[in-house]
């Protein structure tokens, strides 16, 4: 039986004694049974400041995740200069939203937030329709890389 666990440490000398370390095991939904797939760890670099689709639902290396299952997407900006960033996004790309909006199709977009050199994220996609699609914009039209990957079922 397959198992993936992801265990996150939080240490601060900002507030005094502030420790939390969680672990969770990424299963499938309505289980206790692990995910057992993955897209693969996949590189990406930019050249432009466009607002693209990282990942669209039912399509490339996402074509088998679906809404209806459990998927855990992890995203990390590789670079190492704080003063760039990537712009991630859940919706479609085309709508070439900043902050949220619906296009003409009726497809809204809705940004996350910033991925700064070093940042990563970890988040449950729910891989629905064009909705589902997970967006991305470097903040440098200089290469900028990004890595990602999907777990599901």
């Amino acid at each position: 039986m397959a198992k993936i666990d992801c265990t996150l440490a939080i240490t601060s000398d900002i507030v005094s004694g502030l420790a939390v370390n969680q672990t969770m095991t990424l299963n499938k939904a309505d289980s206790t049974v692990g995910l057992e797939l993955t897209t693969g760890l996949a590189k990406r670099s930019f050249t432009s400041t466009n607002q693209v689709d990282l990942l669209t639902a039912g399509a490339g290396i996402a074509a088998d995740v679906t809404a209806s299952k459990s998927a855990k997407l992890y995203i990390k900006n590789v670079g190492s200069d704080s003063t760039k960033y990537f712009i991630i996004g859940k919706g479609n790309a085309s709508t070439g939203a900043t902050e949220s909006a619906i296009d003409s199709s009726g497809t809204t977009y809705y940004r996350i937030g910033r991925l700064y050199g070093g940042d990563w994220m970890l988040i449950p996609w729910d891989a629905a329709s064009t909705t589902g699609d997970i967006t991305i914009q470097p903040s440098s039209a200089t290469k900028m890389d990004v890595e990602y990957m999907v777990f599901y079922e």
